[in-house]
């Protein structure tokens, strides 16, 4: 069956939605989550009606090999009343949400990170795997726990020197497009681009495997650890290469 590039949504059900790849980041009107890759968007340019593949795509019910002994049930909105967030990313959940139960503690998840791949291969052939916790502290909080304390997913290299939080590579991304360094066309906002995706980069405590390490390794090590950083952002914002590389680069070594 070939790609479906038009449909009709409930969520949305007075016109068509055609998949295309937006000019600029959007927030998708289904789980309220940034996105920058292709989504389903209303045919109609004044509704501004943006929609996740995933979200457009949603199911009564779901599974997940992290969630074995509860099938996902499908909510537009959260059930439960009171702040939620989402168990994979750590993101609130304002919109459309996976909910399950176990050992009587409901578990939240965005559709977009259910739909998370298990494994990515960065450029230089480096392989990160999704897990659901975390084998030793994160590269970019220093913690096994994200910062509003749930274990979160991560994503860590098969060699095991490359972890990030999955909560953490997001909220890195959040910020920076709220203080509005992404622009139309795939363009970045050259004002003050030097601060851009600073808090990628790990932590002179964490950064190296050894303190002897030389110059020329630590500028290795780096560039290994940014690249990661880089494959993982695209896993969770729709492949937004050329805003993404364009920010990457300056945290490249010469």
């Amino acid at each position: 069956m070939g790609l479906i590039t038009k449909i009709k949504h409930s969520s949305h059900s007075e016109h068509f939605l055609l998949l295309k790849r937006p000019r600029e980041p959007y927030e998708c009107d289904g789980c309220k989550v940034l996105g920058f890759g292709p989504c389903y968007e209303c045919e109609h340019e004044d509704c501004n009606f943006y929609l996740h593949e995933e979200c457009a795509k949603d199911t009564s019910s779901a599974s997940h090999p992290f969630s074995k002994y509860s099938l996902m049930t499908f909510h537009s909105r959260a059930p439960q009343k009171g702040e939620r967030c989402c168990d994979a990313c750590g993101q609130d959940v304002l919109g459309f949400v996976y909910q399950c139960k176990y050992k009587k503690k409901t578990h939240d998840y965005h559709p977009s990170c259910l739909k998370l791949q298990r494994t990515l291969t960065a450029e230089d052939g480096t392989r990160l795997h999704l897990r659901e916790k975390l084998p030793s502290k994160c590269l970019n909080c220093g913690s096994r726990k994200t910062s509003n304390g749930i274990k979160g997913w991560s994503y860590v290299s098969s060699c095991g020197q490359y972890r990030y939080h999955v909560a953490c590579v997001k909220d890195m991304i959040l910020k920076k497009w709220k203080k509005g360094y992404f622009l139309q066309d795939g363009k970045v906002n050259e004002t003050d681009n030097s601060l851009a995706l600073q808090s990628a980069i790990p932590s002179r405590e964490l950064e190296l495997p050894s303190r002897k390490s030389s110059s020329k390794a630590k500028k290795t090590w780096i560039r290994k650890a940014t690249k990661a950083i880089m494959i993982i952002i695209s896993a969770l914002f729709g492949d937004p290469t050329i805003m993404i590389s364009m920010l990457v680069q300056q945290l490249l070594p010469d």
